[in-house]
């Protein structure tokens, strides 16, 4: 039998065992389609026009692309666009004002064989955010000189001196989890200090969250692969030279698991923030915080049999009035499959009442990424924004995209 034949027989015998999925697909919209290999929506509003701009780093396409938010209206055509780098192999592209002057910049993390981290400096004029030539690219020095496969960063004033600074991870051989000292002049980008945190195998999470109850911000991530896979959270010493050392790492669950992207949330209203994660092996897990120290979690299994792709990224958001969180999923190797698709809750995530309901449909994506939630189109609701990177052999995929929320008022 053909692979293609092969594979659409067996989408169709998984769809025709797994529970039903129910409702119509959301009508889906292409912010950009023009390269190859989105990878991931951050956000921020750069322009202070009170509406949030993305940032994607095309991993094949090996660009740096920002987007600005062009309201309600215009919603729905392909949004304003400018190149801010080339990037070859970038894996994440973030918003940060690094230096403190009031202008967004953008750091990209790339893996492959640049295995460097690429800072772009924003111009200060908003008017000149869509001219590329105003937009200035430089390499962190420290970066290129570990040579990691750099996966993600965020932003985390960690120290309490001069700027912002970077919390990052990587992958594969030498891969680590640490932060980037900001010097006082963050623009004397050859200051700037590593400082690993603990050795990783392949981190795909990198959530700032104060997890312990004390006051300052813990580091939680999920590492897909290797001895140390899992969710952890790891414990911020707190303010002086013990922060330049390793941090303390706390388990959380899935050590036994290949852990994808996760989201913290409260899913059983008991007070409690509690982590959702997306698991390569058709289920999602419900990491169950028991006390306010971080140090106590039980593990809950939430099958995805709906005929979906292997789960990739979550979020917890309630679609509906009924107040219950319900939980939206991106996926990969979905070709013929729900590849986006959210789980009703019935209020009781303990006795599994989740339903099934279709987002994507199964005509059109193969391989998703993280989810932002946000109300495009301003009409009260949150809309799904993501991005699909293989659309199917030879395709520059579906680009950055958002799906239309049909459902009505919706909560965090």
């Amino acid at each position: 039998m053909k692979p293609r034949l092969f594979s659409l027989v067996a989408a169709l015998l998984t769809a025709m065992t797994a529970a039903e999925t129910h409702g119509d697909p959301w009508i889906c919209h292409a912010i950009d389609n023009s390269f190859s290999g989105a990878d991931g929506v951050k956000l921020a509003d750069i322009n202070l026009d009170g509406l949030k701009d993305i940032a994607v780093g095309w991993e094949e396409g090996g660009l740096t692309r920002v987007y600005l938010n062009p309201g309600v209206e215009k919603s729905k055509e392909p949004w304003p666009a400018v190149t801010v780098g080339k990037t070859p192999s970038v894996e994440d592209a973030v918003f940060v004002d690094l230096d403190g002057d009031g202008a967004i910049d953008v750091v990209s993390s790339c893996e492959g064989t640049e295995r460097a981290m690429q800072v772009h400096w924003a111009p200060k004029g908003l008017d000149d955010l869509l001219n590329p030539d105003a937009w200035t690219q430089q390499v962190l020095p420290a970066s290129k000189q570990l040579g990691q496969q750099w996966m993600f960063a965020t932003a985390l004033q960690v120290d309490g001196k001069y700027g912002t600074d970077l919390i990052a991870g990587s992958k594969n051989k030498g891969a680590q989890v640490g932060w980037f000292e900001a010097p006082q002049d963050a623009r004397n980008l050859d200051a700037w200090k590593w400082h690993p945190i603990s050795e990783a195998g392949w981190i795909m999470s990198i959530r700032p969250a104060d997890m312990d109850g004390d006051r300052d911000l813990d580091v939680v991530v999920t590492d897909r692969m290797g001895k140390l896979r899992g969710c952890h959270w790891f414990e911020n010493p707190g303010v002086g030279d013990a922060q330049k050392q390793r941090w303390k790492r706390h388990s959380m669950g899935g050590q036994d698991k290949e852990v994808m992207f996760m989201c913290l949330s409260d899913l059983d209203r008991d007070g409690l923030q509690d982590a959702v994660v997306a698991v390569r092996g058709m289920e999602l897990l419900w990491l169950r915080r028991l006390d306010g120290s971080g140090a106590k979690w039980e593990t809950h299994v939430i099958p995805v049999d709906c005929g979906s792709g292997n789960p990739k990224a979550v979020e917890v958001v309630n679609l509906t009035p009924d107040n219950h969180p319900d939980l939206l999923v991106t996926t990969g190797k979905a070709e013929g499959k729900h590849g986006v698709f959210w789980l009703k809750g019935d209020g009781t995530p303990l006795d599994g009442g989740w339903e099934p309901r279709a987002i994507s449909g199964m005509e059109k994506g193969i391989k998703y990424d993280r989810i932002e939630m946000l109300d495009v189109d301003g009409d009260g609701d949150l809309d799904l924004l993501t991005c699909e990177e293989n659309e199917g052999p030879g395709s520059r995929g579906m680009g950055v995209i958002w799906y239309q929320n049909p459902t009505g008022k919706s909560h965090p």
